[in-house]
């Protein structure tokens, strides 16, 4: 099971967008995947068509959380709150209560830094588990943040051309390093995502070569351009793959050529390509 956590510590970068939308790429390869909204704010949950404000707390992964904090994490616990949305993909929902998370989480024994982990440790040993998990996160640091490292394959950072998201991008990485380097996630990925793309931008331009002499590395060749499909079909609440107006068909290129890089960079093709 891979865990695809998408973080920026700056809002308004695209997370809900790609979250939402890689995961339904998944899906059109056949893979069993789970979409995590993370962020109070649950936005993706709203994106898939799901009333947060509808849902008791306990229905949301707040209850998987509160169940892992006093010891009773199971992949019972999470599965029995996860709902099937209308275009086949199973979400666990977030809820407005969950602004309180992090103060929870604080509280918790180390930080509730392995809550998450734990839970996808029983989650992988049920016979029809998930291929893919998908978290989207609030644009924030803290234990919410960490958790999600703690538990992830890959780290992706959407990033748009503006000088607070590259102080952002920075600050992510040094996170991801921290992981990394107290032993809690030592085999962590980052990889970084160009999102609402202008390319005969200068401004876009001069961005692209900073990031290119910085984090050459973990960019992945895929570049998400401005499009209106992407508004379009979150006011829709549907992912581009079921949305069909304008430029539908283009985005739906580019999330499923975002997807065979991951699957390139994680060793996934074997396993795809069996199913």
């Amino acid at each position: 099971m891979h865990v695809y956590a998408l973080s920026l510590e700056k809002g308004g970068c695209g997370k809900t967008a790609l979250a939402v939308n890689i995961a339904a790429a998944f899906q059109q390869l056949g893979l069993r995947v789970l979409l995590i909204d993370l962020d109070a704010q649950a936005s993706a949950t709203h994106w898939l068509g799901v009333d947060s404000d509808t849902l008791q707390p306990d229905a949301s992964v707040l209850g998987v959380l509160n169940d892992a904090m006093k010891n009773r994490v199971s992949a019972q616990s999470l599965r029995s709150r996860v709902r099937e949305t209308a275009e086949g993909m199973h979400l666990l929902a977030a809820h407005g209560m969950m602004a309180s998370l992090p103060a929870q989480l604080s509280s918790a024994p180390l930080g509730g830094l392995f809550l998450l982990k734990q839970a996808f440790a029983d989650l992988a040993q049920v016979a029809d588990t998930y291929d893919i998990v998908v978290l989207d996160l609030p644009p924030a640091r803290g234990p919410v943040l960490a958790m999600a490292l703690a538990a992830a394959t890959r780290c992706l950072a959407p990033v748009q051309s503006e000088d607070l998201v590259v102080r952002a991008l920075n600050a992510l990485i040094t996170s991801v390093q921290q992981i990394q380097a107290n032993g809690v996630n030592p085999d962590l990925q980052v990889s970084i995502i160009r999102n609402k793309y202008a390319p005969r931008s200068t401004a876009d331009r001069v961005f692209d070569q900073l990031l290119r002499d910085h984090y050459a590395r973990q960019m992945v060749r895929s570049v998400f351009p401005i499009r209106a499909a992407l508004r379009d079909s979150a006011a829709m609440q549907q992912s581009v793959f079921r949305y069909t107006g304008p430029d539908a068909t283009e985005v739906r290129t580019l999330f499923l050529q975002l997807i065979e890089e991951l699957v390139a960079l994680d060793g996934r093709a074997d396993a795809i390509e069996a199913k």
